[in-house]
């Protein structure tokens, strides 16, 4: 299981994206730290990776109290931060503290690409924070993937090698928080990249992860069919995408304490201030009706609709119904 946490909404940068519409200051309503610290406790018991996100994580006070006390319980820890804020001196505060990995994001290989989304000189700090984390904590990018940047998926990972980092995570957008539409690809472009992305995945020792388009799970499906027996040694073994994980494995907490199946899909499932987590994993009707998959339209008519699933967060946005179609999926097959 994956826990995203939201640990506070404030942050220094104002991405035009941003899914939590972060500000400079932390909300009112966020999770004490004797809160933080019992859900942590709730969690243990369930061993997951938990990822400690925002706004930007790296802003609240306690950050490293609660990553020491959820590596301590066992649970594996991940840091998500801008890299704005990444010295010599916190790169080791960050490993000392038992956090695996850290993941800064970068929404261009270039300075003038990313800049126009993230703020100016957020590219020269990101990297000036990344150089901070070598020889002490491993590290990856994340990308996400909008009309402004979609042409430099592989001068990303081009940038990740030179970086060193061990992997390159791509988000396709979803038009939540300050998303808009019309920054979302199209439906024939994102077939395009997921087939740009597998080809990259071919040629490249990074770990290649894609967020928010579960069809590449379909488009392996098709192409293991198709080269049955064939895949090279350097294959064997690789993680394979697997579609929505939303409410299946993968699960958001809010600043606040609302449990979403991702950050993404705004169906509240429940909050931890009035139930446990796994009474909200276990019981939740939402969650129950994302695991159960009773999907419409072509989602419901698809013969990938398991390994698949579509978007549920992108379904929402379009239609209300988290159960409906995928608006970006071209697929046509089946049952």
């Amino acid at each position: 299981m994956i826990i995203a946490w939201e640990v506070t909404g404030a942050c220094n940068l104002a991405c035009s994206y941003c899914r939590a519409s972060a500000t400079g200051l932390p909300d009112q309503g966020e999770l004490s730290t004797k809160e933080a610290l019992a859900f942590l406790d709730q969690v243990s018991v369930l061993q997951p990776m938990i990822i400690l996100s925002g706004g930007e994580p790296l802003l609240r006070g306690d950050i490293f109290r609660l990553a020491s006390h959820a590596a301590a319980s066992g649970i594996r820890v991940s840091l998500a931060t801008n890299g704005t804020f990444l010295t010599p001196k916190m790169a080791k505060r960050i490993s000392a503290c038992g956090i695996a990995r850290v993941s800064v994001s970068l929404d261009g290989a270039t300075a003038g690409i990313n800049d126009a989304t993230r703020g100016e000189g957020s590219f020269d700090a990101a990297l000036r924070g990344i150089s901070c984390l070598k020889g002490k904590v491993g590290f990856q990018i994340n990308m996400t993937l909008t009309r402004r940047n979609e042409h430099q998926v592989a001068q990303m990972l081009d940038l990740a090698e030179e970086l060193g980092a061990k992997a390159v995570h791509f988000f396709f957008m979803v038009p939540t928080g300050r998303g808009r539409d019309e920054e979302m690809i199209s439906p024939q472009r994102q077939e395009e990249i997921l087939c740009a992305i597998s080809r990259e995945m071919a040629v490249r020792d990074l770990e290649i992860q894609v967020t928010c388009a579960p069809q590449m799970a379909r488009m392996q499906a098709e192409d293991e069919q198709l080269h049955r027996g064939q895949r090279e040694e350097r294959d064997r073994g690789r993680r394979r995408s697997g579609g929505c994980l939303g409410g299946i494995g993968f699960a958001f907490v809010s600043r606040s304490g609302d449990v979403y199946p991702c950050g993404y899909l705004p169906a509240k499932a429940g909050n931890i201030r009035e139930q446990s987590f796994q009474d909200i994993w276990e019981d939740s009707p939402v969650l129950k009706a994302l695991r159960e998959r009773e999907l419409k339209g072509r989602c419901g008519d698809c013969g990938y609709r398991k390994i698949c699933g579509g978007c549920r967060a992108r379904a929402y946005a379009a239609t209300g119904d988290f159960l409906e179609s995928d608006p970006l999926c071209t697929w046509g097959g089946g049952k």
